[in-house]
């Protein structure tokens, strides 16, 4: 796991960083920079070097501008390849030169860098209301159940107290039946002070029957050494707050509505996640069944089961382009984002309300859902 997630992205950024000192070299040129000057290619180098340096953490948003500034340089070299066997004509040859010189500038690279960018950083904060109406056959309450759901919060990433003040009474608006909290609604870069600032918000959102929070692989800060916060901090914030934490266990709402959280499939083996048939047992399986789960995983597991609705995040339906293209292209995972039906059961991943890491949202829109459960018509 360590060369896949550090060893090997850092090849790749030094890779990049080659690439990046003929991409200075070439723009200095077009700028009747004297590269022939030995005093001028190592300063070019060692800017190379610098900022490859500041990249080298995949995770981080040096690595990102480096990443988008290197795919639209490509994207660029691409175009002037192509043009260049395309335009052996002679008609074609003006064309072609003015275009080498907006190449060799390399100013396009960083325009549309900026452009993609600042546009993500909008993105991050442009948080809307995802609907969704599903149905079943199971005898519910005639007037159904209304569920508000938002995960992969990250506080302390993007959104302050008073923003998250505002979502919380949009929350409230909508008079939903239950609050889902899905998971990853802090991480380790979260202060402590901020953890409980945090939970009494989100504790405050009025509901008919509560707020519910399942952990997500960053809430207990399993990924540093020395977080801000411990488990048992974060546990006493979540239930001064009035919140039910749910961990691989159920909560029966009501007559005919029972909801299940489970702990995150991250947490050590010794924290004994069961299976989805053992989570069932001594449940009335004639109540409307759903499970929470921050992965959306298990999916086909779940159905088999018997459960009609699972709620998940995690994805952050590929938070920079084009991550959750890929992933939908190459079937990483079960499910990306959105719907999904697996016979009488119904799937819901939310692409999150905030993002992890940076601030930058390219690849999807920040979110909260609300989720109506009528009975069939």
């Amino acid at each position: 796991m360590y060369i896949l997630f550090f060893v090997l992205p850092a090849i790749f950024m030094i890779l990049v960083g080659i690439y990046l000192y003929f991409y200075l070299k070439r723009m200095a040129g077009f700028f009747k920079i004297n590269i022939e000057k030995r005093w001028i290619r190592i300063i070019l180098k060692l800017c190379s070097i610098v900022l490859t340096i500041f990249a080298l953490n995949i995770w981080g948003i040096w690595a990102v501008i480096l990443l988008h500034i290197f795919s639209f340089a490509l994207c660029m070299d691409l175009l002037y390849f192509i043009l260049k066997k395309l335009s052996s004509a002679e008609k074609n040859q003006n064309k072609l030169v003015n275009f080498r010189k907006i190449w060799k500038s390399g100013l396009i690279p960083l325009f549309c860098t900026i452009m993609l960018l600042g546009y993500g950083y909008w993105n991050m904060r442009h948080i809307v209301e995802q609907d969704y109406t599903i149905y079943t056959e199971k005898n519910i309450r005639d007037e159904g159940y209304r569920i508000a759901m938002l995960s992969d919060l990250h506080y302390g990433t993007t959104i302050g107290a008073e923003r998250l003040k505002e979502i919380c009474k949009e929350i409230e608006d909508v008079k939903p039946d239950m609050v889902i909290l899905c998971g990853d609604i802090v991480d380790e870069r979260t202060s402590l002070s901020q953890l409980n600032e945090l939970m009494p918000i989100l504790g405050s959102i009025q509901s008919s029957y509560g707020s519910f929070y399942v952990y997500g692989n960053h809430d207990q800060a399993l990924y540093y050494q020395e977080a801000d916060y411990t488990v048992i901090q974060l546990q006493e914030a979540i239930q001064s707050a009035g919140i039910v934490a749910l961990r691989d266990e159920s909560y029966r709402i009501s007559e005919d509505f029972t909801l299940i959280g489970r702990d995150d499939p991250s947490f050590p083996v010794e924290a004994n996640r069961r299976n989805s048939d053992e989570l069932l047992k001594g449940i009335d399986t004639n109540d409307f069944l759903v499970v929470l789960d921050h992965r959306p995983v298990e999916l086909d597991e779940n159905s088999k089961a018997g459960y009609d609705l699972q709620l998940s995040g995690h994805t952050h339906a590929g938070q920079i382009w084009p991550v959750g293209l890929i992933s939908d292209i190459l079937g990483f995972g079960e499910l990306n984002y959105g719907y999904k039906k697996i016979d009488d059961f119904q799937i819901i991943v939310s692409s999150g309300i905030a993002g992890w890491g940076y601030p930058l949202r390219t690849g999807s829109q920040s979110e909260f859902i609300i989720v109506d459960i009528k009975k069939s018509l």
